[in-house]
């Protein structure tokens, strides 16, 4: 399925392209490099509950090095754009599987005319949702809320996209090798002046989900919020009995989950940010209760940050006027569960060149670790000229 879809892409844009070199203006060709070494320190809890003597075997020592080579040719002719995106991620796992993984992040072919239809085909980013740390609205992939870069890998669709001065309709197909495993999604968004709404539905097998978000952005404050009402969970549950319950096996109902924070600019160094997270289909605190009676066994349902039904977000960032550095300190906090984690981290930046430092402290209520520290050292290279590649008229 995997190798269908990706001649799918390559034959779409191929046809394309072809096509619309016989009226050719201009081509442009851009490409960007991004090259990332990571190393981590893990301090392992030999007491923690749910990895006691890490059982786990987990390392203490990791190292993985990822290369992300990103090409985007652009094809313009007669106020008709074809464009073919790829984005690689070459990874590399030093100690921890020793191994050289490759996949595409991105590969997909976009078509558009007149700035207001656009058609796409292939492997790319889903970039739903309003908040800063959680997207309940995004059912297909949730980016890392530990870290402050994501670069989330995309999902095979069908798109369509109609644009309007303020409004935008979209249209999914997310097929997969079975029918009945194929997904639908509708999405409609308004943006005028500082405010942004938008409202989505997804139809995955006999399952839905309704949602929206909303942004107010202001020139010292922001304020946002997302949420769904949906009849399915991707989360393990645990019973009034203490049993596992897992995601295929629990109940169909709906259950409501959102998100909502904001961002105040406090003076030209310092911003504040907080957020809100409520998941019903998370743990309650005598469910939470059962759950610790459980562990060891229970660990698939672990999550570092969260296993309540409410989790608090805030940080506190001072950034350099320049754009040479930043300071931040976040805190999440479940109050269900009482996990708790502070992590403190830095960056440097100079031209194509970053560093980034960070620590992870745990308290004891669920951790695994101790504390978590790394350093992510980036490299930047991209196109330096302008990229055009100015068609030559053949003469007969």
């Amino acid at each position: 399925m995997k190798n269908f879809k990706l001649h799918s892409v390559l034959i779409f844009w191929f046809a394309l392209n072809n096509l619309s070199s016989l009226f050719s203006q201009s081509s442009k060709f851009s490409y960007q490099l991004i090259l990332e070494t990571k190393e981590e320190y893990n301090a392992i809890d030999p007491n923690s509950l749910v990895n006691p003597d890490n059982i786990l075997e987990l390392n203490e020592i990791n190292s993985t090095t990822q290369l992300y080579p990103i090409f985007t040719l652009n094809n313009l002719s007669n106020g008709i754009n074809t464009q073919l995106q790829i984005e690689a991620d070459i990874r590399n796992y030093d100690f921890e599987k020793e191994r050289t993984d490759f996949f595409f992040q991105e590969l997909y072919t976009q078509f558009s005319s007149k700035d207001k239809h656009y058609w796409t085909i292939g492997k790319k980013r889903l970039d739903w949702g309003s908040g800063m740390i959680w997207n309940p609205t995004n059912f297909f992939i949730q980016k890392d809320p530990l870290r402050t870069q994501n670069r989330l890998e995309g999902l095979f669709m069908i798109n369509y996209t109609y644009l309007l001065k303020n409004h935008a309709f979209h249209f999914y197909l997310f097929p997969e090798e079975k029918k009945e495993d194929c997904s639908l999604a509708l999405k409609y968004d308004f943006s005028k002046n500082r405010i942004d709404a938008g409202f989505s539905l997804v139809e995955y097998k006999k399952y839905q989900q309704f949602g929206y978000e909303f942004s107010y952005g202001g020139d010292q404050f922001t304020a946002y919020s997302e949420g769904v009402v949906k009849n399915y969970t991707k989360s393990y549950q645990v019973n009034e009995t203490g049993e596992l319950i897992e995601p295929n096996s629990s109940k169909k109902k709906f259950r409501v989950e959102l998100a909502a924070g904001g961002m105040i600019l406090l003076n030209d160094h310092f911003t504040f940010s907080c957020e809100y997270r409520f998941r019903e289909d998370y743990l309650n605190s005598k469910e939470i209760a059962f759950y610790k009676a459980q562990l060891p066994s229970y660990s698939v349902l672990f999550d570092p940050i969260s296993m309540g039904q409410h989790t608090f977000f805030g940080s506190m960032e001072y950034k350099d006027i320049y754009g040479r550095g930043s300071v931040n300190v976040r805190t999440f906090y479940d109050p269900v569960s009482r996990q708790l984690l502070i992590s403190p981290w830095g960056i440097i930046s100079r031209n194509n060149f970053q560093i980034e430092l960070s620590v992870l402290f745990y308290n004891h209520s669920f951790a695994i670790y101790d504390f978590q520290s790394s350093i992510l050292i980036s490299y930047f290279f991209k196109t330096k000229s302008d990229g055009y590649i100015h068609k030559i008229e053949k003469y007969q």
